[in-house]
């Protein structure tokens, strides 16, 4: 039987998810289109009676709805109600779950990096670091930072997450094994030549910038020549996908694979 999914957002013209899920749907032989919905937030309670009539098999959600959708849905799993942000949605029994896989999209390079982390600086406190944060937790990390140019954002998060708040302009006095960079400093367009990042990094062990096109931003490139470990946005990104990939179809697909055919389609728009 055919069905429908698609990501929501606005704007979202940037959005790999549509490229990756329907080459997924194709190398498993799926009958299943995944489609792009620009959805500005007036719009969101429009959109949830027409998933929920049609309906429509499975969402991904992006900015700026991951907290809005919340009180349109049935049931939140423990993820989601643990990140406080909602990525996915599916049916199960006739109700409408939110459910949040960037906890695991973030989680799985780090594991597969088999790396002790006891402590970890966190930069920025936009809607990705609600998942890094409980990311880390899940991870055991006992010491984690979080810092912001705008401080009173960060504070609330820290107090949520009961997290060590630190100024923006101090940042680099502190001393971790992992730092994260969920700023959008060094994304494609208006931000790429900029790094959230213009100390030395030879304190890190590892570098995770959140960022995946540019695939080599700034601050990889600036870790990789202080011989940090690093790990592209572009890895979560996939891990994320392939969560709800299963989620939805029971199947899984080759992150290399996966991988490898986003690396082609960033390099050859």
């Amino acid at each position: 039987m055919y069905q429908p999914y698609g990501v929501i957002g606005y704007p979202i013209t940037h959005s790999l998810s549509p490229a990756l899920h329907n080459w997924a749907f194709q190398q498993k032989g799926l009958l299943k289109t995944y489609f792009r919905w620009e959805i500005k937030a007036e719009k969101l309670p429009d959109f949830i009676i027409a998933v929920r009539a049609l309906p429509i098999a499975g969402v991904s959600v992006t900015i700026p709805h991951k907290q809005t959708v919340i009180p349109y849905l049935d049931i939140l799993t423990d993820r989601a109600l643990k990140i406080g942000a909602v990525n996915t949605l599916y049916w199960q029994d006739n109700n409408l779950i939110g459910d949040n896989t960037d906890l695991f999209g973030f989680m799985a390079p780090l594991i597969n990096l088999k790396t002790e982390i006891a402590s970890a600086l966190i930069l920025g406190s936009g809607g990705a670091s609600r998942a890094v944060i409980a990311g880390l937790k899940e991870l055991s990390v006992s010491e984690i930072y979080l810092t912001n140019r705008t401080k009173d954002k960060a504070k609330r998060l820290a107090d949520e997450f009961d997290l060590k708040l630190v100024d923006w302009e101090v940042r680099h006095e502190v001393d971790a094994d992992l730092l994260v960079n969920s700023t959008p400093l060094g994304m494609h367009g208006k931000w790429e030549n900029h790094s959230p990042w213009p100390y030395s990094l030879k304190p890190f062990k590892i570098v995770y910038d959140l960022i995946y096109n540019p695939l080599q931003t700034k601050l990889l490139l600036h870790a990789q020549k202080e011989g940090c470990m690093t790990i592209s946005g572009l890895s979560m990104f996939v891990y994320q996908a392939l969560e709800q990939f299963r989620i939805w179809t029971g199947k899984e697909f080759s992150p290399d694979e996966a991988t490898n055919f986003l690396k082609k389609l960033i390099l050859n728009p």
